[in-house]
């Protein structure tokens, strides 16, 4: 019983120390990866299809 415990507060603290520096340490998030108008390329920038 004791081990399974340490395992649960284990996990915890893993899960809880990987979303602090995902989201506050190198700020990897959704928003941040985002495409915005510049990186998009649109138009006769693709593959030729003929």
């Amino acid at each position: 019983m004791k081990a399974m415990m340490l395992a649960f507060v284990a996990t915890a603290v893993i899960t809880v120390g990987a979303w602090y520096t995902l989201t506050h340490v190198i700020e990897f998030s959704a928003a941040d990866r985002a495409a915005t108008g510049d990186t998009v390329r649109l138009g006769d920038s693709g593959p030729e299809d003929e």
